[in-house]
């Protein structure tokens, strides 16, 4: 299949205020009465003029965007791509030592499309709807909403303000060639700048993975300039320095024990705000790094202003001793890499292989198994790391909902930080680079001691009866993901000892009996080295089919015959179907605030959630309403949640103004239905206060900067000398 796509549609971009800063950046540039500082660059959609994207900022010179497929294109200059044919439509940027591609240091990656889209990294200017006190600008990864896919109606970026578990974070794998003696190999990643009224922060959603195939004891991000052997730290650099490009981790943002993480979901409590369970491995204290800002030995002043942020101290968890006693397994010990990571079994508890499934089992020392301590395999830290019997295990072979897997989580490190543009023109052509070098472990720890041992019992399909699924069983909504399964012992054929753990695919034929889908081979891939189940997503013709459709997936069993699997397309399913209704509201600016009905309708069993956030359009967050995020929660058989939303009340004479809100992320089971709602506020000014809103707005004045979260004002009188300006050289113009 070959599939093309050019820079999609993203959400509408806030007109009014763009109007008001390219007017401040011209009078401010025009009468030279500041100095010219930064923004990375935003490129606008191809689709839909002035509306940033985010594609441009993140600079490609030492990058290689590799997509997946045979005939696969990436247009560096524009973003448009091509995964061509035979593709899995997934990507990699890979990043090198220099600009020549001399030595792969490491790769950039984020969600495959649909969910996301090359090159991984995008760069959002003036998102209003960020938390407050937050960075309005963002570096985060190219994935796209809930319910709002590339493959879907409607495309919706992930903006700064995107809601939890958006796929926000970037990932950057540290590879071997980024380990020697001297600490020197790094990471380079850089990006574009163009002139700007003020410098901006940017928040940094970044993960950082352990693929050196050593132990770490942590890592360094610096900020300066170019790569390689050139790479100039900002301190070093005189006219720059830390007033115009710095980093920092903001205490009125992030608690200390939150900038540099494990996965919440194996280290620390329950998160109430996004109904996250207790950790997996540790169910009280987080696994990571402090942080060390400044201070001794690293360039800043009590401000906080740095070019570099050095990992210090490890978090009270740092799975050192999980479980208790076995320290002397060196389990897990100091920061894994991917060729040290244990054995997990894993539950796919919603039946979509590309989401993270629930860890119910992992492989290692266990210092209480009777008669003797030794390796097993043991549940976590809710049932005391009690052992998990081989019977169990082979068990679950039989169900092709379990895989078997390393626990990648465990070489994850989530980063948190600010960097901040200013004036950078006067070095290496307006671009700036964001440094990662990993610090490699001295303490001569050696790899645990399960790396080697095999399992005695793992989840295998040993039936040569093959089984055939489809999920979800008996009926979808249209929309939802169609997933195919295969159990068969038969294609468990690899008896190679160096091929041994090669994963295998094997094929199906899936059809609709609606006389217009087209049939369609899929080719579905192993979960797992001799697991000996297979899996994969129905193409979308098959999931939006009208409803009454059934669709059918076949799968040809050699002497035992044709197996298949069906699926008929309904209204609903019995946890129903979330949607605002009504979808579009009125309100006065003088209004206070405006209530928006979710509801769930078409069924209402179980307990259901689904997350929404606002989304500035011709009204701005903070300026005329405040932004909001947040999660809906549904209780068995309850049918209706509100949001509200206040809204600001200014003296400015303006015209009515929109923004949005939108519904993604649903848990339980329902689906979504109507996910977007559109607000108007309309104006209650008159235009007798005109002159004086325009210098006096509760935005921060007509000319205002948006910096660090605040609003700042520029003094009135500059505007009314540009306006003085501009009409004597009008007038001029007209008299010669």
């Amino acid at each position: 299949m070959n599939v093309s796509i050019l820079k999609k549609k993203v959400q509408p971009g806030h007109a009014k205020a763009s109007i008001i800063r390219l007017t401040c950046v011209m009078v401010l540039a025009g009468f030279s009465l500041t100095s010219q500082a930064g923004k990375i660059t935003s490129i606008p959609s191809a689709t839909v003029p002035g509306v940033q994207d985010g594609f441009g900022g993140f600079n490609l010179d030492n990058v290689e965007v590799v997509l997946n497929g045979t005939g696969a294109t990436f247009d560096e200059a524009t973003g448009a791509y091509d995964f061509g044919t035979d593709t899995d439509f997934s990507y990699e940027s890979l990043l090198y030592d220099d600009d020549v591609s001399t030595t792969l240091m490491g790769k950039a990656l984020a969600k495959d499309w649909p969910i996301g889209e090359p090159a991984g990294i995008r760069i959002i200017n003036d998102d209003f709807d960020v938390k407050q006190g937050n960075p309005t600008n963002c570096i985060l990864s190219t994935s796209y909403m809930d319910g709002h896919f590339l493959d879907e109606a409607d495309p919706q970026i992930v903006l700064c303000s995107g809601p939890f578990q958006a796929h926000k974070r970037y990932k950057v794998a540290m590879l071997p060639t980024t380990i020697d003696t001297l600490g020197t190999e790094s990471i380079d990643i850089v990006f574009n700048v163009e002139a700007d009224a003020a410098p901006r922060d940017y928040q940094v959603y970044q993960k950082i993975n352990n693929w050196t195939d050593e132990r770490l004891k942590g890592f360094t991000v610096q900020v300066g300039f170019g790569t390689g052997t050139s790479f100039t730290p900002a301190s070093s650099v005189p006219g720059v320095d830390v007033a115009n490009l710095s980093l920092s981790v903001p205490s009125a943002i992030w608690p200390a024990d939150q900038l540099a993480n494990f996965s919440t979901g194996l280290f620390g409590p329950v998160d109430p705000n996004h109904g996250r369970p207790e950790g997996y491995f540790d169910p009280q204290t987080r696994a990571g790094f402090n942080i060390v800002e400044y201070g001794v030995g690293n360039p800043g002043d009590a401000s906080g202003q740095t070019d570099i942020l050095t990992s210090g101290a490890t978090l009270g968890s740092d799975y050192v001793e999980v479980p208790a006693g076995a320290a002397v397994a060196n389990q897990f010990g100091n920061w894994l890499p991917n060729n040290m990571l244990p054995y997990g079994i894993f539950f796919d508890d919603d039946g979509n292989p590309d989401t993270d499934a629930e860890l119910i089992a992992w492989y290692g020392y266990n210092p209480n198994l009777t008669p003797a301590a030794g390796f097993s395999w043991m549940q976590g830290s809710a049932d005391s790391f009690a052992t998990y019997p081989d019977s169990s295990v082979d068990a679950l072979g039989a169900n092709p909902l379990y895989t078997m897997g390393v626990i990648d989580d465990l070489v994850n490190v989530g980063l948190n930080y600010v960097v901040t543009v200013g004036d950078v023109s006067s070095f290496t052509n307006s671009r700036f680079t964001i440094r990662i070098t990993p610090v490699k472990d001295d303490s001569g720890m050696a790899p645990p001691t399960y790396v080697g041992q095999v399992p005695a019992s793992t989840p295998v399909y040993t039936s040569t009866d093959a089984i055939i699924t489809l999920d979800p069983k008996d009926e979808f909504v249209p929309g939802s993901l169609l997933t195919a399964r295969v159990g068969d012992a038969d294609l468990n054929v690899i008896t190679d000892p160096a091929d041994i753990g090669a994963i295998e695919t094997t094929t199906v034929n899936v059809t609709a009996d609606d006389g217009v889908t087209a049939p369609s081979v899929l080719t579905l891939e192993e979960l797992g080295a001799n697991r000996g189940v297979f899996a994969a997503g129905l193409p979308d013709q098959f999931s939006n089919v009208a409803v009454g459709t059934t669709v059918t997936v076949e799968y040809s069993d050699g002497a035992n015959g044709l197996k298949t699997a069906s699926s008929k397309a309904v209204s609903s399913l019995p946890a129903g179907v979330l949607q605002f209704n009504p979808a579009s509201y009125t309100v006065a600016e003088n209004g206070g605030s405006v209530v928006l009905t979710v509801e769930r309708t078409t069924g209402s069993a179980g307990v259901v959630s689904v997350e929404y956030s606002t989304q500035s359009g011709t009204a701005t967050g903070t300026e005329d309403y405040v932004p909001d995020t947040g999660t809906l929660t549904f209780a068995d058989g309850e049918s209706f949640r509100t949001i509200t939303l206040s809204i600001v009340d200014d003296a400015a004479v303006e015209s009515d103004e929109a923004f949005q809100v939108l519904l993604s992320y649903v848990q339980g089971g329902a689906t979504l239905g109507v996910s977007i709602a559109d607000i108007v506020i309309t104006d209650d000014d008159t235009a007798t206060t005109t002159t004086a809103t325009a210098t006096s707005s509760s935005g921060g004045g007509f000319c205002s900067h948006h910096t660090n979260g605040r609003f700042d004002p520029v003094l009135p009188g500059l505007l009314f000398a540009a306006f003085a300006y501009f009409g004597w050289r009008w007038k001029k113009k007209r008299a010669d």
